[in-house]
């Protein structure tokens, strides 16, 4: 026989062909003290990230409670004291104490509780203001800078009572009652006589720059001429340069009539103007009713005599 019954399986059980043996060795966990340190670490950093997710989830849960259960909206707003200094300045003549005619700021006022836009309007309305700027100096000073209108022309306009009002022409036509201005400097301004239209009425004052310029350059070359002239007449001056035959009319003392061209050149017609003063001084100063410079290349002079001479 091949082999007893008896002896079957016995060396498959515990010979060199079982499981045990074909897995291999069992591998023992490895319990030094680096080893320990290192799960430890790992251990560690693992509590760490589950704590800062906590931590995270937590405050966004918190800040949306907060802003669902929040009524009122959140304010932000500068720091600001009661006003106590006013800095003004102006490169006019406007005195201190105007501003307060014109400002209204009440006592206690706080800083952020001027309207500085407002203010800044309410400047500009005045006439004798050309520009305004308004603003805040923290914690407690407000700032004011004014841009003066320079008049050109003095006008006179009837009042209450049959009394006689005088008002200011700035360069841009702006009419307005001068406050701060020196009589002397105001005695310098000849004074104007509107143009009239055909309907009698007197229209805004239009091209004034043009009537400015030409005081400005009489002033300037020949301050003895100018301070002779009275009165502007815009009488046959609409403003309007490309109307033929716009005539800007001066009325001294030495002249009762001189006719410039208000589209012409003004060095060339006063040239003229200061030439034939001079050449009618040296022939006895014959009276002049009349000097007509706003013709092309010449002159009309009209004598007291009636007689005319061209020049």
């Amino acid at each position: 026989m091949i082999g007893s019954g008896k002896d079957k399986g016995s060396t498959a059980a515990s010979g060199e062909q079982s499981w045990r043996e074909l897995a291999g060795p069992r591998k023992k966990r490895i319990n030094s003290p680096q080893a320990r340190k290192r799960r430890q670490q790992k251990l560690l950093k693992l509590l760490g990230l589950l704590l800062l997710v906590i931590v995270v989830v937590a405050a966004i849960v918190v800040s949306v409670s907060a802003l669902k259960d929040r009524d009122e909206a959140i304010q932000i707003s500068t720091p600001s004291k009661p006003i106590e200094r006013i800095l003004f300045e102006t490169d006019g003549v406007l005195p201190n104490n105007w501003l307060g005619t014109v400002v209204e700021l009440h006592a206690g006022m706080s800083l952020m509780e001027a309207d500085i836009h407002s203010l800044k309007a309410d400047l500009e309305a005045q006439g004798q203001v050309k520009s305004a700027s308004v603003a805040r100096i923290f914690p407690s000073d407000l700032k004011i800078s004014i841009e003066e209108r320079i008049p050109s022309l003095r006008l006179a306009v009837a009042g209450p009572n049959d009394t006689r009002l005088l008002k200011l022409v700035a360069r841009d036509g702006t009419i307005y009652a001068g406050v701060g201005y020196p009589k002397s400097m105001l005695k310098n301004l000849p004074f104007v006589q509107p143009y009239l239209s055909s309907e009698g009425k007197y229209l805004p004052m239009r091209g004034i720059d043009r009537v400015a310029d030409l005081l400005d350059y009489a002033r300037q070359n020949n301050p003895k001429l100018f301070n002779t002239w009275q009165v502007v007449s815009l009488e046959h001056y609409t403003g309007d340069l490309e109307l033929p035959g716009q005539i800007i009319e001066v009325r001294s003392t030495w002249v009762p009539r001189i006719i410039f061209s208000a589209g012409a050149d003004y060095g060339q017609q006063l040239d003229r103007l200061s030439y034939i003063l001079s050449y009618v001084q040296q022939r006895g100063n014959p009276s002049i009713e009349r000097i007509d410079l706003s013709l092309r290349g010449s002159a009309a002079v009209q004598f007291s005599s009636g007689r005319v001479g061209t020049f």
